[in-house]
């Protein structure tokens, strides 16, 4: 469902390049490429394990991914039109966030997307309930990106995609053993912002 919200977006900005902060074995950029055969696609991971894992999955696509840090990419200015994460950069530290925002401003010549956990929009339910993760942080990403110049062009919660995201979820017919089963559209909010000054 989040990776359909993201290529909604993709198709919509008519951007003709794209990556992904965080994109594990490639699972989100392949279906970009297959969907944009003609779009740039590339992707960054800090796991070496995933990025590995990725050859097999993206063999036969022309996507280039790398080993780096979302806080120090290797990618010089402007390199991309669009950069996205999904669920990725709730796993940065507060001390780090601002610096991983600023790196992706600085690759990104005109969208940054997030599709990211935040609780000061998530339901009440799920911030009271839900277990505790060292590794899960919240931040306020409308707040850090407007900090840093951007504009803020889209931000969507639960509020505005719940209904859509049940429907979703009522027309799977594999097995209940997938993410959809277990966590509702309430865990992520969507912000698009527009890199400043370029």
């Amino acid at each position: 469902f989040f990776q359909d919200m993201i290529l909604e977006r993709v198709r919509a900005l008519g951007v003709d390049s794209a990556f992904e902060a965080g994109c594990g074995f490639g699972w989100n950029i392949r279906r970009i490429k297959e969907e944009n055969p003609q779009m740039r696609v590339g992707g960054l991971d800090f796991s070496l394990t995933q990025l590995e894992k990725g050859k097999q999955y993206m063999a036969g696509f022309d996507i280039g991914t790398v080993h780096g840090d979302a806080c120090n990419m290797p990618f010089p200015d402007d390199a991309f039109d669009l950069g996205f994460s999904l669920g990725v950069f709730m796993n940065i530290n507060d001390s780090k966030i601002e610096e991983a925002a600023r790196e992706m401003l600085r690759v990104c010549r005109r969208y940054v997307l997030h599709v990211e956990y935040d609780e000061t929009r998530a339901t009440r339910a799920l911030r009271e309930k839900r277990a505790f993760k060292t590794n899960i942080v919240s931040h306020d990403y409308k707040a850090v990106y407007e900090s840093l110049g951007a504009r803020t062009v889209e931000l969507l919660t639960h509020e505005d995609f719940g209904e859509a995201f049940r429907r979703h979820e009522k027309s799977l017919h594999g097995r209940l053993d997938r993410w959809e089963g277990f966590e509702g559209p309430d865990k992520y909010t969507l912000y698009l912002f527009e890199v400043p000054g370029k």
